[in-house]
């Protein structure tokens, strides 16, 4: 099963527990999940692999029968709206 993509938003150092923290965005199937994410890692740890350890853990989570904490966004659908004139009763 294919999992679309994802996206890393409000990373931030832990100073209390060394290390990163983000929420990972995850699509799939049309549908969009987040999932908060922790990797212990020093300050001056490489960016490109601190990225790659948080979303490798938010897709485990997703993939995972129990996720745990998780949000899922869905998408707004336009509502039809009433008609400014309404047809006058009979």
């Amino acid at each position: 099963m294919s999992y679309g993509k994802s996206r890393i938003a409000r990373i931030r150092y832990n100073l209390e527990f060394s290390g990163y923290e983000a929420i990972v965005f995850i699509q799939d199937a049309g549908e969009t999940f987040s999932y908060p994410s922790f990797v212990a890692a020093p300050l001056d740890a490489e960016y490109a692999l601190v990225m790659e350890q948080l979303s490798s853990k938010a897709l485990r989570k997703h993939r995972s029968a129990n996720p745990g904490l998780r949000s899922h966004l869905k998408q707004i659908t336009a509502t039809p709206q009433a008609p400014e004139l309404p047809p006058l009763a009979a």
